[in-house]
């Protein structure tokens, strides 16, 4: 992938992981990062990064609870515990975007646009921590 097409994405994901850590997140946002998350495990399975199950089991709870508190309150925040969390995948995925052969990043993508469209996808071979 091009670095500065790698730079945009991992931007993006930064940014919307910033916004809830300030309180000034949003759906959109929160949604990008539930797809970072399942991308990098997607490419990580794929041999590319790691991601242990305990992180993305801790992170799908953070991300969950931002929607949960988004939705409830118009609030899209994060506690400080659970943005450290997810800035540590938004990490892994950085590594990815710029080091994995972009087969493996499109191959994650089409996985993830065929989960978005309902297709039973199971969820990506983790290792234990």
């Amino acid at each position: 992938m091009p670095k500065s097409d790698a730079d945009t994405l991992s931007l993006h994901a930064h940014c919307a992981l910033q916004a809830l850590r300030d309180g000034t997140g949003w759906m959109a946002g929160t949604q990008s990062l539930a797809e970072v998350l399942i991308l990098t495990a997607y490419v990580a399975e794929a041999g590319y990064g790691q991601i242990t199950r305990e992180a993305w089991l801790e992170s799908e709870s953070a991300i969950n609870a931002a929607f949960a508190q988004g939705h409830a309150t118009g609030v899209w925040k994060l506690d400080e515990e659970s943005c450290e969390q997810l800035a540590r995948v938004v990490c892994v995925h950085d590594a990815q975007l710029h080091n994995a052969p972009l087969g493996a990043l499109g191959a994650a993508s089409e996985r993830l646009e065929r989960l978005k469209s309902g297709a039973a996808d199971p969820m990506p071979k983790l290792k234990r921590a």
